[in-house]
């Protein structure tokens, strides 16, 4: 099992900065930014229509960190997977290969997104329905790129509730789990119910929260990560945990300061391996 960090933790800075952030941590393993979102340091549309272009720039850029490459933090093309209009879904399944060989390049093992939302012409089973739907052609096109495909549940999204992101990956054969308790400890699921996750839990996400409060400092959060790492070591997950406290607005109005919370928690992991002989 291997500690991760992330390029778009820090803020809008470029991939050389947030690369020196994550080295100066201690950081070997990195997930990559690739989405709108403004932290991120690659456009998703930019990478999918040049991707080898766009994979040696980031290869140079981060050759002299050492990194090893691991999760492409894509979310999506601008609109969810299970938009209603079908012209826009060709649109992601259109640009999506392009973006599986800028991952591919670069040397990831996985890419994640959001699994789509509830659209309200639509209603949740349909827009549940359709994004299984959209989701079964992407994860063919990730896996012929030699990519996993991961999803992140979320709040919102169609697999916001522990059961619905277990019940779409039964539905999408091949289809992962970036798993991340926070988005369910926040909407008041307790661990239990986030447990049977696991089973199809590929990559995961780190940071505390707590009921109502989607970021946590390491101290206060209410998820027992010793708990958490015993389930990950008995299913042989040999995965990355990547430290994800995000600089960001909800990250602020939590009162959480990234750049004291991520060495913290990647302190806080470490600890918790040694103790468990993981």
């Amino acid at each position: 099992m291997k500690i991760g960090g992330c390029t778009f933790a820090f803020g809008p800075r470029s991939l050389d900065e947030a690369a020196s952030i994550l080295a100066a941590f201690g950081f070997q393993t990195v997930d990559l930014g690739v989405c709108s979102n403004e932290n991120a340091q690659i456009d998703p549309l930019m990478a999918a229509g040049d991707p080898d272009g766009w994979a040696d720039q980031v290869l140079r850029t981060l050759e002299p960190w050492g990194f090893e490459l691991n999760e492409c933090f894509f979310l999506d093309f601008g609109d969810p997977v299970n938009h209603p209009d079908p012209e826009v879904r060709a649109r992601t399944r259109r640009l999506f290969p392009g973006l599986a060989r800028f991952a591919s390049r670069i040397g990831c093992a996985s890419i994640m997104l959001i699994p789509g939302v509830v659209h309200a012409e639509l209603g949740p089973r349909e827009s549940f329905q359709l994004s299984a739907k959209e989701l079964r052609g992407l994860v063919g096109i990730a896996n012929d790129a030699g990519l996993d495909l991961n999803i992140e549940a979320c709040e919102p999204s169609v697999a916001e509730h522990p059961r619905d992101a277990l019940r779409i990956c039964q539905e999408v054969p091949g289809l992962g789990l970036t798993l991340d308790y926070s988005h369910f400890v926040d909407p008041g699921y307790t661990q239990a119910e986030v447990e049977p996750l696991h089973a199809y839990a590929r990559h995961v996400h780190i940071r505390q929260a707590a009921p109502g409060k989607r970021v946590e400092t390491v101290e206060e959060g209410t998820i027992d990560f010793g708990r958490v790492f015993e389930l990950l070591k008995s299913s042989s997950y040999n995965g990355v945990v990547a430290v994800e406290y995000v600089d960001c607005d909800e990250t602020t109005a939590c009162g959480v300061d990234v750049m004291v919370e991520t060495p913290k928690m990647k302190r806080e992991i470490e600890r918790i391996l040694r103790s468990h002989g993981i």
